[in-house]
């Protein structure tokens, strides 16, 4: 995080709460997670930090004083204008489906009372593949724990786009349109993904979701394999929308449908939330990643990261109230100019 960041967030986390409250849509906090774990995870460890148990059970706790905890039933109610939802809400939303959604996450959340939606990929489920940037941070753990030669350094390098940084950037600069390119450098470095699916298993199985289900936790699309969406056609855009959420209708029958975008809704137009919400099965929900934003449509939910360890709960959540009501004072003002 950037000094600028650390700054804004620090000063934010001086203001009292009830100064920043009721910019948001809905009066909805939506924070979202992938994982929580006490250890380094090398699937994970060289693409984002996450917070350990006992720093996310101080957020769950200071949300809970705070806020008031909501179903996402309740939230698709709210967006059609059925109900209004209570003053100050909050949904937890865990993106990826990771093993330690089972382990970790629903165990705390079912002990104190906690709602929760998870976002799932299906061909990552059952942990029958894996994902392309879990990849990358196998390929760079290697790199860091592994001898090479300067050889084979040099054919791994030469496998990827150039890159003048060196061999980890060339891997961190891989997108999904290139992916194959992790399982030829895979080869080269004897890394075996499949053998670390079963050994690991990073992902949950159908069981571990049909169990929190009955739990009363609730589960929407992510995509199928976890594109950027600013890489796809409209159609691959909508396909890969429409599939995931399919799947988990017919999978687990759901009556509901649900979908976060993977990365962000980047490169996303109009026309396709037009097509999404006017189709035969259309979408009750989908949420984004940009920060509490109100967009076109009351159902369009953004949420905001909070699984930054080195950014405490407080700071967190008023940095966001604060950047909304900022916000707000810009458009307020942008009008009152025209």
């Amino acid at each position: 995080m950037s000094l600028a960041k650390k700054a804004f967030y620090h000063a934010a986390g001086l203001i009292p709460l009830k100064t920043l409250q009721h910019p948001l849509p809905m009066h909805l906090l939506l924070p979202y997670h992938h994982l929580v774990n006490n250890t380094d995870v090398p699937h994970i460890k060289h693409l984002y930090p996450y917070k350990n148990e006992r720093l996310f059970e101080q957020d769950v706790d200071y949300l809970l004083r705070h806020f008031k905890p909501v179903t996402l039933q309740e939230v698709i109610q709210a967006s059609r204008g059925q109900l209004t939802l209570p003053h100050n809400a909050f949904l937890l939303t865990f993106d990826d489906g990771l093993r330690e959604v089972a382990e970790v996450i629903v165990p705390l959340l079912r002990r104190k009372g906690v709602p929760a939606v998870f976002f799932l990929n299906n061909a990552f489920l059952d942990n029958r593949t894996l994902f392309y940037k879990f990849k990358i941070s196998l390929l760079i753990e290697a790199l860091q724990t592994r001898s090479y030669s300067a050889a084979v350094l040099e054919e791994a390098a030469a496998l990827l786009p150039p890159d003048e940084r060196g061999l980890t950037a060339a891997l961190k600069a891989v997108r999904y349109s290139n992916k194959g390119l992790t399982d030829d450098v895979a080869a080269l470095l004897q890394v075996s993904f499949e053998d670390y699916l079963k050994q690991q298993r990073p992902f949950m199985t159908t069981e571990e979701v049909k169990a929190l289900l009955v739990d009363g936790f609730a589960i929407g699309g992510h995509s199928v394999d976890h594109p950027y969406y600013s890489d796809l056609t409209l159609e691959q855009q909508l396909m890969q929308t429409r599939e995931s959420v399919e799947y988990l209708v017919n999978q687990f029958g759901i009556d509901y449908r649900v979908f976060a975008f993977p990365h962000s809704d980047a490169g996303v137009s109009r026309t396709f939330f037009d097509r999404l919400f006017q189709e035969e099965n259309p979408m009750d929900l989908v949420f984004g990643t940009g920060n509490q934003r109100q967009d076109i449509s009351p159902r369009i939910l953004h949420r905001f990261n909070c699984e930054r360890p080195s950014l405490p709960i407080e700071q967190a959540v008023k940095g966001i109230l604060l950047y909304g009501r900022l916000k707000k004072i810009c458009r307020q003002n942008n009008i009152h100019r025209n």
